[in-house]
């Protein structure tokens, strides 16, 4: 358990390097941002892109603040869209454009969150931890 817990840690520096250049975009145009809920949702993307760092310490580490940190950004992630397993959705580009490769890919990405989410607790409830 303790593995993947660190596994998780190390998906979430995997999620830095792939959301880095979304976010450096999102810091040098944001003052050209105008609709507030855009605006909102990029402060929630910058916001969750620096908690990404608490989190991946705090699995590595095997620290209580790490899973607290990934409750915290559990359903900004699915707002973002910022996932544990999103690289899966990289295999598009691999495939022909079809729907359902998106949508397979995605269902994937989703059902690997929930599975974190599952396993995270299952850890957070041990005695000894």
């Amino acid at each position: 358990m303790k593995t993947i817990l660190r596994l998780f840690g190390l998906l979430d520096i995997a999620g830095i390097i792939l959301t880095a250049p979304q976010v450096w975009v999102l810091i040098s145009g944001f003052d050209k941002i105008s609709s507030p809920l855009l605006l909102t949702l990029a402060l929630i993307r910058m916001l969750l892109f620096v908690s990404l760092f608490i989190s991946a310490a705090g699995f590595i580490l095997l620290k209580k603040y790490g899973i607290f940190t990934y409750f915290i950004q559990f359903l900004f992630r699915f707002v973002t869209f910022i996932f544990t397993f999103g690289f899966i959705t990289y295999f598009n580009s691999f495939l022909p454009g079809s729907e359902e490769a998106v949508r397979a890919t995605l269902t994937l990405a989703v059902f690997g969150e929930f599975l974190r989410l599952y396993l995270s607790i299952r850890y957070l409830k041990r005695p000894n931890f």
